[in-house]
Parts: C-alpha cells; sequence; structure tokens
C-alpha cells in the first residue's frame, strides 16, 4: 500500500465521504415531534385517564 503518496489519501479520503454519504442514506432519520395540546374551542381540555 503506497502510504506515502499523495494520491492514496486524496482517494481514501474521498472513498471514505462516500461512504459516510451513503450510510446517512441507508440509516433512518429520527423525526422530532412537536407535542400538542387537545382544545375545544381556544379551550384546553383535559386528558381522561384510562
Amino acid at each position: 500500500m503506497p502510504v506515502d503518496d499523495w494520491q492514496f489519501w486524496v482517494v481514501t479520503a474521498v472513498g471514505a465521504l462516500a461512504a459516510l454519504w451513503l450510510i446517512r442514506l441507508v440509516l433512518p432519520k429520527k423525526q422530532k415531534g412537536t407535542k400538542t395540546s387537545l382544545t375545544v374551542g381556544g379551550k384546553p381540555v383535559k386528558k381522561s385517564g384510562s
């Protein structure tokens, strides 16, 4: 392996970045949900305990 060649490191870096990009496309993304309160007529409604 020619570790003293600059072209080796350029190609290695490009390959690593491409692999990370592909991994980001495949892995599921975390979805940030927004919690909202239930309102009727603009007034909050209490939750019934089940």
